[in-house]
C-alpha cells in the first residue's frame, strides 16, 4: 500500500470520510464536497476514494445491491445494511463471531481480515411499511 501523494482534492475526500457520521456512499461524498467546492468532478471524488482504499486509509464497504459505501474505522467490526434504504451502519456483536474467523485455519489459510455485513430493515423503514399498510 504505497501512499502517494496529498493533493487539495484528496484532503477533501479524506475530510468528507471522516467527518461523516454515517457510512456515505461515492455520490454522498461527492454532494458533500461539491457544496463547498463547486469545481470538483465526480471523477476525482471516485478516484480519490480509490487511493484511500489502496493506501489502507478508508475500508470500502461492499453491500446487497447498492453503491460501496466507505468507512473510517479500519478494524475488523461489524456492519448491517437496511434492505430498503440501503444506509449502512456499526452494529456490535456480543456472541464471539470471530470464532468462525479462527476456524479458518483448519482450511490452511491465514487470515488477513474479514468483513460481515448483516442484512436487515431499518426501523426508520419499519415504520414507513407500516404506516403504508405494507
Amino acid at each position: 500500500m504505497k501512499e502517494k501523494r496529498q493533493t487539495i482534492q484528496k484532503g477533501l475526500v479524506w475530510d468528507a470520510v471522516t467527518s461523516a457520521t454515517n457510512h456515505p456512499n461515492a455520490e454522498q461524498i461527492y454532494e458533500d464536497i461539491v457544496m463547498k467546492h463547486p469545481s470538483i468532478s465526480r471523477a476525482t471524488v471516485y478516484r480519490n476514494l480509490n487511493m484511500l482504499v489502496d493506501e489502507g486509509k478508508v475500508k470500502r464497504i461492499r453491500v446487497l445491491g447498492g453503491p460501496d459505501h466507505f468507512d473510517r474505522t479500519l478494524g475488523n467490526h461489524y456492519h448491517i445494511q437496511c434492505t430498503s434504504c440501503k444506509r449502512v451502519s456499526d452494529i456490535e456483536v456480543f456472541d464471539d463471531i470471530n470464532l468462525c474467523a479462527k476456524n479458518i485455519e483448519t482450511y490452511g489459510y491465514i487470515l488477513d481480515s474479514y468483513e460481515i455485513v448483516f442484512n436487515g430493515i431499518c426501523p426508520e423503514c419499519q415504520n414507513k411499511r407500516a404506516a403504508q399498510g405494507q
